[in-house]
């Protein structure tokens, strides 16, 4: 007569535990992530790509403020580094 070993029900529930286990350690982890070490963006400020995008592209103080990395300030741009500010006035050279 052939009968089933014992330690296959058991090893099975060790299994399951293990599985639970990961997954659980793995869903907190992702859970927790945004918590532990949260997202933080900087970008320097490029005073010469704010200068072309004022003189070349035509564009407005905003949109060439956001993208050279400054923050907008009433009508100028703000390098937060080093806080000088730079209007779009001093940037255009007349003709």
């Amino acid at each position: 007569m052939i009968t089933r070993p014992t330690t296959s029900h058991t090893r099975h529930a060790r299994v399951g535990r293990l599985v639970r286990a990961t997954v659980f350690g793995a869903a907190l982890a992702l859970v927790a992530s945004p918590f532990a070490q949260p997202a933080i963006a900087r970008a320097d400020f490029n005073q010469q790509f704010y200068q072309f995008c004022i003189t070349n592209l035509g564009q407005g103080n905003d949109y060439c403020c956001a993208h050279a990395g400054g923050t907008v300030k009433g009508a100028s741009c703000l390098d937060l580094a080093t806080g000088n500010v730079i209007s779009p006035a001093s940037v255009v050279r007349p003709g």
